[in-house]
């Protein structure tokens, strides 16, 4: 809810081109931190038990500052976003990028309330400095935007930083040597699992800037409000899918991990399913209302987007389930299929029907990739068939799983 009243507030006070300029830095900022995460990402998570902190921490950061220095002279050479705008996307990627690092560190101690609770003060806090800016101090700009960023995820990264600040003090200047075995694990692993990260996140983005391309930054707005409305649903297993991870990554037990991960894609998508009636009964005036002049284009995408959107809840907690065992290969395997499809259908696609082709041409991909993972999956867990199918007994048994593995304690 709280990201649906950020997309709110920036559509309604910057319009669709406003927005689409939004969407592009965003954008970028988040392909940014993909190759950041090559080395701190959320292979942390998987070595955080594996090895001790500090050794973690000393890397991560020193890759995250080569890389969005690194991503600077990218983005003067494409082009990418408005020249203007390049040096704040940079600085914002690091910001980010640092706490990023800290969340995955939370995680992968199992300390999954506070790594939650910082996505949520981001938000929170995102959405106050944007009503502080537009609404008390009138300043309606891309402008005000981007410094909401920087009060929103700079306070989030301090407040990261303060809750593995023991870690962060015991970093020294370790032997050469102790760091050896660490960066060879953080980078097999890293690579393995952010390739998977940056195909998948070129499957999912790459619309934007073909978009802008074709159509214009208004159609980017458009869509970028219809796919976050609709990748809204993935709420769910998205939350589930942070503490399966961090569960499988500290058991050795391949089956009753599989078993778990069967019983939650089928709650995720029995409450993703709930999630989408209200998306599928409101009228364009709704959105219209909702967002503002401009942005009745934003039903047609939901609707296009929303059969590949509910299945995609498969990808999300199977590819977990892949990554808590190690195997990041497989995702990687199965998100640059994706995207190979992803690119043919958005230039295919996009060109001839806007918006809607988008829409039409990520739904397609999303389906396709799932049908991969659960071919995959039953490789693994060859009985799954047998448990895919809704009881009645099924959030029970959910519920009373996780407490007794203590997945939700900090």
């Amino acid at each position: 809810m709280v990201n649906l009243l950020i997309a709110i507030l920036l559509s309604r006070y910057l319009g669709p081109a406003g927005k689409g300029t939004q969407s592009i830095i965003i954008t970028t900022i988040s392909f940014i931190l993909i190759f950041s995460n090559l080395v701190g990402g959320a292979t942390l998570v998987y070595l955080t038990p594996r090895f001790p902190v500090p050794l973690l921490l000393v890397p991560s950061y020193l890759w995250t500052l080569l890389m969005s220095l690194a991503a600077y002279f990218v983005l003067l050479s494409f082009r990418l976003v408005e020249a203007g705008f390049m040096v704040h996307v940079c600085l914002l990627s690091v910001i980010n990028s640092l706490q990023s690092i800290h969340s995955n560190i939370l995680i992968g101690k199992q300390r999954i309330r506070e790594s939650n609770n910082l996505v949520l003060f981001q938000s929170l806090i995102l959405v106050l400095s944007l009503l502080a800016a537009f609404v008390i101090f009138k300043r309606v700009s891309v402008d005000s935007s981007i410094l909401s960023l920087y009060i929103s995820l700079g306070g989030c990264m301090l407040i990261s930083a303060l809750f593995i600040g023991r870690s962060i003090l015991s970093i020294r200047l370790f032997p050469l040597q102790r760091f050896v075995p660490v960066l060879l694990q953080m980078f097999r692993l890293g690579f393995q699992n952010q390739v998977a990260h940056i195909t998948q996140m070129l499957s999912f983005r790459l619309s934007f800037y073909v978009l802008e391309e074709y159509k214009g930054l208004a159609s980017v707005g458009i869509y970028s409000n219809g796919i976050s409305i609709a990748e809204s649903i993935w709420l769910v297993a998205k939350s589930m899918a942070l503490v399966q991870y961090s569960w499988i990554s500290n058991s050795n037990n391949r089956e009753a991990s599989a078993l778990m991960t069967i019983r939650l894609v089928k709650v995720g998508i029995l409450l993703s399913m709930l999630m989408m009636l209200p998306l599928l009964l409101l009228p364009v005036g709704g959105y219209t209302f909702i967002f503002g002049a401009g942005f009745g284009g934003v039903k047609p995408v939901i609707w296009s987007l929303l059969p590949g959107v509910l299945i995609y809840n498969f990808s999300i907690l199977f590819g977990h389930y892949f990554s808590g065992t190690g195997r990041y290969y497989i995702n990687t395997t199965i998100s640059t299929a994706g995207l190979l499809l992803s690119v043919l259908l958005y230039f295919t696609l996009i060109p001839l029907y806007s918006v809607s082709g988008a829409g039409f041409a990520t739904s397609v991909s999303y389906i396709f990739t799932s049908g991969l993972f659960l071919g995959y999956f039953a490789r693994d867990y060859k009985l799954w068939y047998k448990e895919i199918l809704p009881r009645r007994s099924d959030f029970s048994l959910l519920i009373s799983e996780l407490r007794m593995k203590h997945l939700f304690h900090s």
